[in-house]
């Protein structure tokens, strides 16, 4: 799977480096932290699962067994919400 953000979603870049999505077919707005923009940002359809991962593990100073998970997580909740869809769909 290849996420891409749908098209008619908008997002801004906070000063402390959490962003906000907001949806304009839903009207629906959420607060992502930095990590998960790190992720939400190579949500492009170029990136794989394992590559989003990869990235942000880059930037994560954890311990990186336990932020996998949560990036998997992360990128499954955008899915279900409507936020990403599969670009090799």
């Amino acid at each position: 799977m290849k996420p891409k953000r749908t098209p008619d979603i908008e997002t801004k870049m906070l000063p402390d480096g959490h962003v906000v999505i907001f949806s304009k077919t839903s009207d629906w707005a959420h607060t992502i932290t930095p990590l998960a923009a790190i992720a939400w940002e190579y949500c492009d359809g170029e990136h794989s699962v394992e590559q989003i991962v990869e990235r942000v593990l880059e930037y994560a100073n954890g311990d990186s067994a336990n932020l996998q998970p949560e990036i998997n997580e992360l990128l499954n909740d955008f899915a279900q919400s409507g936020l990403v869809a599969d670009a090799t769909a």
